[in-house]
Parts: structure tokens; C-alpha cells; sequence
């Protein structure tokens, strides 16, 4: 399966009521509607959460993107604020486009970021990772792989580019063994069991009393500005005097 994660992985959180943390992450407007396995997670567009190996686990659509950038975002400030004391991952992967996104804050410590897409490096901060180094020892090209990127008059820097680029696309599958105990690649997802959510639809009933609220209110406020327009006051006009022709 081609993989489109968006996941956020806190390991061992101390904070295990599903219910509380998504108050505290701003997302209590999700209600669960079922539960579903990893793999229905893939090319998320809604919110899923659920535990597995010690690790609590979410997936949605926009999340994960807020952790990758110069400055700190809200959404990475209430994660660290709701685990302090957790190590958080953020791995991103999207097959269709050549993204990699991969993250690690450790007890409110970001402590490497790196994001890309073909073959450009949008951030990459912090030491190498334990998984990158792996990665990097092993061979990422074969021989005859290399030589026909030469024969395609590809220079060096461009092939060196071009083994950075394949080997940081594997980070966040390798990432994945940290908190699973197995790759997301080779795991039966169906062991990982997740709560699918949705938004809390509004009734047509509801919408309408939100409406006609709205526009009250705005009748009022433009009522109130009519009422204390300032009266313009018409002055008599100033008769000149007469002036004494005998003086």
C-alpha cells in the first residue's frame, strides 16, 4: 500500500483519557463515530486517535504539518504542554508527491526536524537520528543504479542530492518501529485499532436560530447607530446690522 501518513505518536503520555486530551489539543469538537483499523487512517480527512504499544496515536489531515517551520506554532505549543514530560514524533509521508516530514520533540524539546520534497530540503535542524544513521550505512542505490544517474548526466552533487533525498524518505517508515515495535510498512495494520471521528453537525433547526440571532443583533446595532446620530442644528442666519447713515 502507498502510505499517506500525518501521524503524531507521543510515547508512554501520562495523560491516557482520550476525552481530556483532545479538550486540552482544542479538538473536543470531534465526536468518535466507530473504531477502524490503521489503514483506514491512510490519506486521513478527519480526526482518528487510539493507543497502541504505550504510544497514543493521532492522525489528521492538518495537525502534523504545524510542527515544521522557523517559528513555533499553537498547535505544537499545546502538544507540548499536554505531554511536558513525553517524546512526541511527527511523521509526515506522502508517496504522490515525494513529501517526507519527520520530527522529534523530546520532554518540550524539539530536538531534530527535517521536511522535504523532489529532492528539495524545506527545514533540517538538530543531529542526526539513531534511524537516519542506519539508514545512511546502508546501500541506497545499487551500482548499476548510480551508473545510469552518470549516464544521464547527472553530476555528483546532483546524485549526492538525489541518495539524501531517498534516504530521508525512509526515515519516517523506520521512525515508525520506535513507538510500534514494527515498521508501518510491514505491521498488520489491523492490529493498531483506532477511533474514527467527525464534527459536530449543527441541525438545520440550530443553523437557523444561529441566523436569525445574527441578524437581530445587527438590526439592534444599526438601530443604536440611528438613534445617536448627532441632530444637525440650523443656526439663524445672521442679519447684518444696520448701520447709522447720521453718525
Amino acid at each position: 500500500m502507498a502510505w499517506n501518513k500525518r501521524y503524531i505518536i507521543i510515547k508512554f503520555p501520562k495523560l491516557t483519557n482520550t476525552e481530556e486530551i483532545l479538550i486540552k489539543l482544542n479538538l473536543a469538537k470531534y465526536k468518535p463515530i466507530k473504531e477502524v483499523s490503521l489503514d483506514y487512517s491512510n490519506k486521513p480527512k478527519t480526526l482518528f486517535t487510539g493507543f497502541y504499544n504505550d504510544s497514543f496515536i493521532i492522525v489528521h489531515p492538518d495537525l502534523a504539518f504545524d510542527f515544521f517551520g522557523k517559528n513555533q506554532t499553537e498547535t505544537e505549543q499545546l502538544f507540548i504542554d499536554t505531554f511536558p514530560n513525553s517524546e512526541i514524533a511527527i511523521l509526515v509521508e506522502n508517496s504522490t508527491v515525494g513529501l517526507y516530514s519527520y520530527a522529534i520533540i523530546n520532554k518540550g524539546q524539539k530536538i531534530r526536524m527535517k521536511d522535504g520534497a523532489d529532492g528539495e530540503v524545506f527545514n533540517d535542524e538538530g543531529n542526526l537520528l539513531p534511524e537516519e544513521k542506519e539508514i545512511l550505512s546502508q546501500k541506497i542505490f545499487e551500482d548499476d543504479e548510480i551508473e545510469e544517474m552518470k549516464e544521464d548526466g547527472m553530476t555528483d552533487e546532483e546524485i549526492t542530492a538525489m541518495i539524501n533525498h531517498e534516504a530521508s524518505w525512509r526515515v519516517p517508515d523506520l521512525l515508525t518501529k520506535r513507538y510500534f515495535g514494527e515498521t508501518v510498512s510491514s505491521i498488520d495494520t489491523n492490529k493498531i485499532i483506532l477511533t474514527m471521528y467527525e464534527t459536530e453537525k449543527i441541525s438545520t433547526k440550530t443553523y437557523i436560530q444561529i441566523v436569525l440571532v445574527a441578524l437581530f443583533q445587527s438590526l439592534y446595532d444599526f438601530f443604536l447607530f440611528l438613534i445617536n446620530i448627532p441632530k444637525i442644528k440650523y443656526d439663524q442666519p445672521n442679519t447684518p446690522q444696520k448701520r447709522n447713515i447720521n453718525t
